[in-house]
């Protein structure tokens, strides 16, 4: 094939990503009882509602006047059942502190497949320019956005988030009519740091600069861990669309962490409705958003079992995150330097005293490229 008939993203696509190899690595020889996945972020299956799932699909299909046409083609913006539902989830759980109120000015729209796409959706609607983001980053997403032609710059956190300090700093050294957005993890992957809610004010600080320079650029929250974060300690979470006077925040969620990874919700809260118009046609572009059946079944468990499966799923991860850090730190004591996590999901982020480049023993181990079965 000749490559000059090629896109520039198809091009950068001729290497598979880190992601890439490692799913299919994952999907085609992955020992039970022998190996340990530590690339991929798969969920605790023990935590997915196998039988419910399919109670649900039976009671959406008996359901038509709630559930229409489920079987067949949806929306480019998703389910009107699903829209509601994500809504009375927010409410009744009081997630981010979202009123009745606030969703009087606050639009829903649904992915193509998970909060990937919804991201994905989002590097075509905006022209190549300047991504900010934590550091250290999240490299799945990241390494989208290079692929099609954007900057990555990255801003230090500590145990707040990103350090909006060294961000003004930032914002003062670089090109600002080249920047196109603000990308934050809120419950940061790989690092675990938990943004705080004070950090959240980061849209205080887009507003000064579109005063001072009349040029709006946006932020993207990205809260796929903040449901399951389990440690009661912790003050709950404040949503920054709870202070966007100015439009410019992007609440993308998903329910993968929460119900089930396959049914690939993902879904973005935002009052700015031009945006997610042009969001709506990129997903129908793709073919229309989430397959139907899923997203009706996701609104029926919404509806009437959530509860009870986010408290099943964050006991369960809090054991396992209890007993994974007792193991990490007695295993590891004279390895470790530091050690983050264990307050969402099971998650942990180590800094060990040992080298992890690609030539060392330890990361063949841990990739499983010694050889030796």
């Amino acid at each position: 094939m000749c490559d000059t008939f090629l896109s520039k993203y198809a091009q950068q696509c001729g290497k598979p990503s880190p992601v890439n190899e490692m799913t299919k690595g994952f999907a085609s020889d992955f020992r039970e009882g022998i190996d340990i996945n530590l690339g991929v972020g798969y969920v605790n299956d023990d935590t997915i509602p196998a039988e419910l799932i399919a109670t649900a699909f039976k009671e959406v299909i008996n359901d038509p006047l709630t559930y229409r046409n489920a079987l067949n083609y949806g929306g480019a913006d998703g389910s009107p059942a699903l829209k509601t539902a994500i809504k009375k989830y927010y409410i009744d759980n009081a997630i981010g502190g979202l009123t009745e109120v606030d969703f009087t000015k606050i639009a829903i729209s649904i992915g193509a497949n998970g909060a990937t796409s919804i991201l994905n959706a989002f590097a075509d609607i905006f022209s190549p320019g300047i991504v900010i983001t934590a550091d250290p980053m999240y490299y799945i997403y990241c390494n989208t956005l290079v692929r099609k032609g954007f900057d990555v710059v990255t801003v230090p956190e500590d145990n707040d988030g990103i350090q909006t300090d060294l961000l003004k700093e930032l914002l003062e050294k670089i090109d600002i009519s080249r920047l196109r957005f603000l990308y934050i993890v809120t419950v940061n992957n790989p690092s675990c740091t938990i943004l705080s809610n004070a950090r959240k004010e980061i849209v205080k600080l887009i507003a000064e600069i579109k005063l001072n320079i009349m040029f709006l650029f946006r932020l993207f929250l990205i809260r796929a861990y903040e449901d399951i974060i389990h440690n009661q300690e912790l003050e709950p979470r404040i949503s920054a669309l709870s202070f966007d006077d100015n439009n410019v925040v992007f609440e993308v969620g998903t329910f993968s962490k929460i119900i089930a990874p396959a049914l690939r919700i993902g879904y973005v809260l935002s009052k700015n409705i031009k945006i997610l118009n042009l969001l709506d046609q990129v997903v129908s572009d793709i073919g229309f958003s989430a397959p139907l059946i899923n997203q009706e079944i996701t609104a029926w468990l919404l509806t009437h079992y959530i509860k009870t499966q986010l408290q099943f799923v964050n006991s369960a991860y809090r054991e396992k995150a209890f007993v994974l850090s007792e193991f990490l730190n007695a295993t590891l004591e004279h390895r470790l330097i530091n050690m983050y996590g264990g307050d969402a999901g099971f998650y942990f982020y180590m800094t060990l005293c040992v080298p992890t480049h690609r030539n060392l023993l330890f990361y063949k181990f841990l990739s499983r490229t010694t050889g030796n079965v």
